[in-house]
């Protein structure tokens, strides 16, 4: 068992690594690809919850702990997500602006373009 004091980062279980690159993964997968942002910590907590009832049956830790960094996990990808859904939601707002300003432009030239051809003839 670890103590708080002993813990060096040769000594970091790979557990830890991968469920970090693991949530990683997920919110960026879920959030800036599929766009359901809700889903990646969702799939978080389950995911690290399930493990934190399985990992004890095979090494010397309780529940508790492993349930706090499943719940710890999922609010940093929670903050993840609502960060990707904001930034794609001002993405999406600048897009439809310049699609109407592209719509407007290209409205404004064929009346114009029209008129000019009625005149020459």
């Amino acid at each position: 068992m670890f103590t708080l004091a002993d813990i060096s980062y040769t000594e970091i279980p790979s557990f830890l690594l991968i469920s970090i690159v693991g949530m990683l993964l997920l919110s960026i997968i879920f959030g800036l690809l599929t766009r359901h942002f809700i889903l990646a910590p969702v799939l978080t907590f389950v995911f690290l919850g399930i493990a934190a009832f399985i990992l004890p049956n095979f090494f010397d830790i309780k529940y508790q702990p492993l349930l706090g960094y499943a719940t710890f996990l999922t609010v940093i990808s929670l903050i993840l997500s609502i960060l990707f859904w904001y930034l794609m939601r001002d993405r999406r707002k600048q897009k439809k602006i310049r699609r109407e300003a592209q719509l407007h432009r290209e409205d404004f030239e064929n009346k114009y373009n029209r008129k000019e051809k009625d005149h020459t003839l």
